[in-house]
């Protein structure tokens, strides 16, 4: 017999997307990474060159895993600093699948962010983003609130409606600024879904894909030295803010990354404003040119961690490359 937990957690999922899906006006969402700087051109665009050698990301996030078919996220990028253009240029692809729904996902967004040194203590980096993306279900996969009997068993959804589109594309642009502070400080910002698409499968409805906004900062402090001024070895502590919002979501995430040789562990609290989120566990391990983290989402909100909370992975390849004496001052991020 199922867990009724599991029952009424599988439910809220249901109805969930058929608010997605509904008639009326009704607003998309964004997937949300926990190892932000270990996706760097996925949380901001003017991040795209900051490692100045050619560098490749693979990210993978499995939400909920507890339950059947959850939120699967996928991406991979790549981007280097590129001299004669004066700034960094960067390819991030995305991929998800929502849920028992089996709404698919899949952007491509390029990016240039242009480097300009203020003074001698100060660089910012300037970015845009553009790219095209694409939305596909199948009507016999969509389950709505109708659908779902008082045991739980679930009707056949019946003949598609007319209007009803199984597959829309759409274009999409960004923007975001980055600002280093004598490689030890740094404040960043962007911007999401400028023209904020309609991402509706009804013709009839309006299902816009909300503007999002995000605003992180952080330092690095060398607990032997005072500050960081390189990637050397040493113990380092780097405390974090981050704020997103999209629409009528908003969350503010607080933590800090602890290094010491190959490894970095962090500690973050995520807040919904709300109600308390979640409290998200990291651990980083860095040798030479290859770079891997895990963490993991303990769930503490009405939900509960009953889901399963949420997995992440990231992988990442720096390449070797010839970094002149003209190499441009580093904006120091952390890297998990």
């Amino acid at each position: 017999m199922q867990n009724p937990n599991m029952l009424k957690l599988q439910k809220i999922l249901y109805l969930s997307l058929l608010a997605l899906l509904s008639h009326g006006n009704s607003f998309g969402q964004d997937f949300t990474y926990s190892q932000f700087y270990a996706n760097p051109l996925y949380l901001n665009p003017a991040m795209a060159g900051t490692e100045y050698c050619p560098r490749i990301v693979v990210n993978y996030r499995n939400q909920w895993p507890s339950l059947p078919k959850a939120f699967v996220s996928y991406n991979a990028s790549y981007d280097q600093y590129i001299d004669f253009i004066h700034g960094g240029a960067g390819l991030i692809v995305n991929y998800d699948r929502a849920g028992e729904a089996g709404i698919n996902n899949v952007s491509v967004n390029a990016m240039y962010a242009y480097r300009l040194n203020i003074s001698d203590a100060i660089t910012t980096n300037f970015a845009l983003q553009a790219g095209y993306a694409q939305r596909s279900t199948n009507w016999n996969d969509l389950i709505f609130g109708s659908n779902i009997n008082p045991d739980g068993s679930i009707n056949d959804p019946g003949i598609q409606p007319p209007g009803f589109n199984d597959n829309i594309s759409y274009l999409d642009f960004g923007g975001g600024i980055l600002i280093g502070i004598s490689e030890k400080y740094f404040i960043g910002g962007a911007a999401h879904h400028l023209t904020q698409p309609d991402i509706s499968f009804f013709s009839e409805n309006n299902n816009l894909l909300n503007m999002k906004v995000t605003v992180h900062a952080g330092a690095n402090f060398n607990l032997d030295q005072g500050y960081r001024r390189s990637s050397a070895s040493g113990m380092i502590i780097s405390p974090n803010i981050l704020y997103q919002q999209q629409g009528g979501f908003r969350h503010l995430n607080l933590g800090s990354y602890f290094s010491a040789s190959y490894f970095t562990a962090g500690l973050w609290y995520r807040h919904a404003f709300e109600n308390p989120d979640a409290v998200i566990l990291s651990l980083g391990f860095q040798y030479d040119n290859l770079r891997f983290g895990y963490s993991y989402d303990y769930t503490i909100s009405q939900f509960s961690n009953a889901a399963g909370g949420a997995h992440e992975i990231s992988l990442a390849w720096i390449f070797e490359c010839d970094e002149k004496s003209k190499r441009p001052r580093a904006i120091k991020c952390p890297r998990f």
